[in-house]
């Protein structure tokens, strides 16, 4: 007697489908169907091109239908688990598609599109870890793994495991040196990893091979703005955005720039249309950047309240009620957030919220409270112990409804007094800020101090120090304060030493990069601040030699 169906007797149908070819599959599938009705190979197969055209609860039925069927042998079983899996997991039925996955993986182990497919509902269901397990082995038991990679290089992208990233895409790359998008991945990785440079011969690469798109131009865009070559990023964010004129990130990202090169109109009518047009992270984050034109330019009205849109973006959730500014002798814890710099930058507004509640203070910078005359210690109330409500202390001046300018007068002070000649100076910030190629100084753009006689130097800074300059103790900000007391000139980046040689009155040279932080724009936040900025379009490195032999110059002329 013949068989109710052969071993495999849609093979030609399920080429034609791989080929792309749905409508030939299609016609293929139904003409078995009609001379063996409820044929488990055809079901699937038309639940395969149910999925291709997005009806993902048509090709759970069918699956389904085809899966009571007996006589299926375990590698085809496997693959309609592996169908039936996507199916529930694109229709929002995580779990349930897991577990068909994994009936897939229990029946064809050696398969690596189940344990990929089985990667896709753990990253559905959150389950990160796992997700990239499944991935790892689907990679292992591939025998052409370049879109599992892609994937699990995606997967590491996201997760903020970027070296991982870099190795996955690399090896996609070194299968298919030609591939632009897979170049493209690749660069937007070491963008990542702020590994600037290759990361921008890559993108190019990717550009002229095929995939010059508009994520592949963000991420270009980006990394010129890294390397300092403003101009360039305006032109090629300007692109993208054409390409794709909706996009919200894209929009964020020729915003910051166009905010970087001094066109701050322009800037912030794109940062507006973003904040009615958009929702979700990219309004907030379009509301943020818009705050850092408002309080550059002194509207603090609008700007604090627009400010506040970090706490979303950072994901800043507490299970303790935010303070409202209310007056009362409940304690409020304040806490902090951010750079060291930032905390410095705001401690100034603790003495009016204390003037209204009693504080706990919660910051890293929390010691320099302990330095400031005008605030009243006995409202500063030990660390630990219950508080009625919660407060970031850069929410502070949104909280108390702050709209004038802040006085520009010191707020710390310390015992150490002055020395004449004494300069202390800072040349980087934290590395791993994406943009601090633009804000640091390379160490050797600091020779030409050493030509300046009468003075002496001292690093106000940890790590690698030039043997000419002294070194001192910073192991905490009190440190630093002391130190930066003891000099009568501070020459700094824009980070935490710029900050306390403003907040203790001490005079700052800021070596300010172009554009530049709100912070340093039209407000004086600090008394005596001079800044030195690079020449408009410079390279960095021949911006900040051209700045160090301004700052050489005025240093000779000075009288200590």
């Amino acid at each position: 007697m013949m068989p109710l169906f052969s071993a495999d007797p849609t093979e030609a149908a399920f080429a034609r489908f791989r080929a792309g070819d749905l409508a030939g599959a299609e016609e293929d599938f139904r003409n078995i169907l009609v001379r063996e009705p409820g044929q488990p190979d055809a079901l699937h197969g038309m639940a395969c091109l149910a999925r291709a055209r997005g009806q993902d609860a048509t090709a759970i039925a069918l699956v389904g239908r085809a899966l009571q069927k007996n006589g299926i042998s375990p590698d085809r079983k496997a693959r309609m688990h592996i169908t039936l899996g996507l199916a529930l997991v694109a229709q929002g039925h995580a779990e349930a598609g897991r577990a068909a996955l994994n009936v897939a993986v229990i029946l064809q182990p050696s398969d690596p599109r189940a344990q990929a497919a089985l990667g896709e509902a753990f990253e559905r269901l959150g389950r990160r870890d796992e997700a990239r397990a499944a991935l790892e082995k689907a990679v292992a038991l591939s025998a052409d793994d370049s879109f599992v990679r892609t994937r699990l290089g995606g997967l590491f992208l996201e997760d903020g495991l970027f070296e991982q990233a870099v190795g996955q895409f690399r090896k996609v790359v070194s299968r298919r040196p030609q591939d632009g998008g897979a170049l493209a991945n690749l660069g937007a990785a070491l963008f990542a990893c702020n590994a600037f440079d290759e990361a921008a011969a890559v993108l190019s690469q990717a550009c002229e091979r095929g995939a010059r798109t508009a994520e592949t131009l963000n991420s270009l865009g980006l990394v010129e703005m890294a390397l300092g070559d403003l101009r360039a990023a305006c032109e090629t964010l300007r692109e993208a955005l054409q390409l794709r004129p909706s996009d919200g990130r894209i929009a964020n990202s020729l915003g910051t720039v166009l905010m970087e090169v001094g066109r701050l109109e322009e800037a912030e009518a794109l940062f507006g249309t973003i904040v009615m047009r958009e929702s979700g992270e990219e309004a907030e984050r379009a509301r943020f950047n818009r705050a850092t034109i408002l309080l550059g330019q002194g509207r603090f009205a609008e700007g604090w309240r627009d400010f506040e849109s970090r706490r979303s973006l950072l994901r800043l959730a507490s299970d303790v009620p935010q303070w409202d500014g209310s007056a009362g002798e409940e304690p409020v814890a304040v806490v902090g957030e951010q750079g060291l710099g930032d905390e410095v930058q705001f401690l100034r507004f603790l003495t009016e919220a204390a003037m209204l509640r009693p504080l706990r203070l919660g910051f890293r910078a929390a010691a320099l409270a302990d330095l400031m005359p005008e605030l009243d210690q006995g409202r500063i109330l030990p660390a630990d112990g219950p508080v009625a409500a919660e407060v970031s202390l850069l929410s502070l001046p949104a909280v108390l409804g702050m709209e004038d300018v802040p006085s520009p007068k010191p707020y710390l002070a310390v015992s150490e007094k002055p020395e004449a000649g004494r300069i202390g100076v800072c040349w980087s910030g934290n590395p791993s800020y994406r943009f601090d190629r633009r804000r640091s100084v390379p160490v050797e753009c600091l020779e030409v101090l050493r030509q300046v006689n009468g003075v002496r130097f001292v690093a106000l800074q940890r790590g690698d120090v030039p043997d000419w300059m002294e070194r001192v103790s910073l192991e905490t900000p009190v440190d630093l304060a002391r130190e930066v007391g003891r000099c009568a000139l501070v020459i700094s980046v824009d980070t935490l030493v710029a900050h306390m040689a403003g907040a203790l009155g001490r005079p700052l040279w800021l070596l300010n990069r172009e554009g530049g932080d709100w912070r340093w724009k039209d407000v004086d936040w600090y008394g005596d601040v001079r800044q030195f900025r690079p020449p408009s379009g410079a390279a960095v490195a021949a911006g900040w030699e051209a700045v160090l032999r301004e700052v050489a110059e005025a240093l000779s002329l000075r009288v200590w």
